[in-house]
């Protein structure tokens, strides 16, 4: 497998596991119509922290500057995705609203664990 990609499989594999377990334990406390709309959020988490890795791994051997437009262009997706999510639910009330925007929130908060590793830049 080469280099640059070793780092991108095994973050999306790291995240789709903590995706599964977030999704497993809201099971638990989500009603049977919310449990969909939660897997949609953290879906969307999911994608949107699989690209931003694989645009960090990209640019991590790179100058800083292409790194930190990375870094800037994952920010800005994980925005973009917020305001879809946002826009596919609009006026669907709080029953619709809710699952769907804390998941991806809390998603996206606790994929940042695995992003996290990708942050620092290797002296040039």
């Amino acid at each position: 497998m080469p280099s640059r990609l070793r780092p991108i499989v095994l973050s999306a594999v790291e995240g789709a596991v903590l995706a599964a377990g977030a999704g497993a334990a809201a099971c638990l406390w989500l009603a049977p119509e919310a449990r969909w709309r939660a897997g949609v959020g953290l879906a969307a988490a999911w994608f949107a922290s699989t690209a931003s890795v694989a645009a960090l791994s990209v640019t991590r051997d790179g100058p800083r500057g292409g790194f930190m437009r990375a870094f800037g262009a994952g920010v800005a997706l994980r925005a973009f995705v917020l305001v879809a999510l946002m826009g596919a639910v609009w006026g669907g009330g709080w029953d619709e609203q809710a699952p769907v925007l804390s998941a991806y929130a809390l998603g996206v908060l606790g994929l940042l664990t695995v992003e996290y590793r990708h942050l620092t830049v290797k002296a040039k």
